[in-house]
């Protein structure tokens, strides 16, 4: 698949990219270390790569963004380097010390940078991907109660913001892509509560049929597929999400022993209205005895597409701290479409 986004080869399957992770971020004997102050201005200009692997520390890289986004004005000389902005290795994974990036491996969030910051920064600095304009609020659907759906994005001010993140699970690590300016963000930690869980979970109740009702871009249903699954339904209303659910099934072909992916829907068809109410289809996936689906509509609608016995749904809503709440959407769930539920 090209990249949706830029029409670039940033999707790699798997296997492939899981295979990298473990070198990827790994200084050379030659690398040099630098760690700065992220309370004061960096005590440097641009530093070049390591000339054995071509690689630098993180905070070199940050302090380059910094040093652009200060000689445009987005800055005052006296910020610190943490008022830069954050950076988001590609891929994501869990780091027990400092990384070293190579060539396109970061997607740069700053609240600070303006259009022509944003082009040096892609166009000078190697190591960043993509950079966007964080507006503050968290990308995705903040209201689905009114007339009209209130959402969230930020803004790809150049390069693109394509990532991945790898998280590992008791069976085969999972990797999943998104656009980070419409992703909140998610990083692996080595150990995930929510991915235990939903093993646990499908160990114990062995379903099957599986609804992921609120999917994001499909990280528990991926991890719940791994177990043998026979069917499993995947929704989320916001469609950047549904969409890249689809996605990261194609890139977990093999783990999830698939043979073909067929998408339904164009990236194109997200941008004008990224929220939807009644389900639309957004792909279907075919294994060995396997069928998966990804749905982009309101979970309270998704009745209408599921089967008439659904065996385990695992609801996975940002607020639910707010206990009331997704205790009124659990009930109605088990009320309307029955079997085992679970909050992860």
């Amino acid at each position: 698949m090209k990249c949706p986004v830029c029409g670039g080869p940033c999707l790699e399957k798997a296997a492939e990219i899981i295979r990298q992770r473990e070198g990827s971020f790994l200084p050379c004997p030659s690398c040099r270390d630098t760690i700065l102050d992220k309370r004061s201005p960096p005590s440097f200009r641009r530093r070049a790569p390591c000339t054995a692997c071509g690689r630098r520390p993180l905070d070199e890289v940050v302090a380059d963004c910094w040093t652009i986004m200060a000689e445009q004005g987005d800055l005052p000389a006296t910020a610190p380097v943490m008022a830069a902005g954050i950076p988001l290795i590609h891929p994501g994974v869990a780091l027990t010390e400092p990384p070293h990036l190579g060539l396109s491996s970061m997607v740069f969030l700053s609240r600070s940078v303006m259009q022509e910051a944003a082009d040096r920064i892609a166009a000078e600095i190697p190591e960043v991907k993509g950079v966007v304009h964080d507006s503050g609020a968290v990308p995705g659907i903040a209201e689905m109660d009114g007339t009209i759906p209130e959402y969230h994005t930020n803004t790809l001010r150049a390069g693109c913001d394509v990532r991945a993140n790898i998280f590992e699970t008791g069976e085969t690590p999972v990797t999943v892509f998104m656009q980070q300016s419409c992703a909140h963000i998610e990083y692996p930690r080595g150990f995930d509560p929510k991915l235990v869980a939903t093993a646990t979970e499908v160990i114990r109740h062995e379903p099957g049929v599986f609804v992921d009702a609120a999917c994001g871009v499909g990280t528990l249903s991926i991890t719940a597929g791994q177990y043998g699954i026979p069917r499993v339904i995947m929704n989320d209303a916001w469609g950047y999400a549904a969409y890249w659910a689809a996605v990261n099934l194609d890139i977990n072909q093999e783990a999830l022993g698939l043979e073909r992916v067929d998408m339904h829907i164009a990236y194109k068809d997200l941008q004008e209205a990224p929220v939807r109410t009644e389900p639309l289809k957004v792909a279907d996936a075919f294994g060995d005895g396997t069928h998966y689906e990804v749905w982009w509509g309101d979970l309270h609608r998704l009745f209408a597409v599921l089967p008439e016995k659904v065996d385990l749904t695992v609801i996975d809503l940002f607020g639910k701290e707010n206990r009331a709440r997704m205790a009124d959407v659990v009930r109605q769930w088990k009320n309307e479409i029955g079997g085992e539920v679970f909050i992860p």
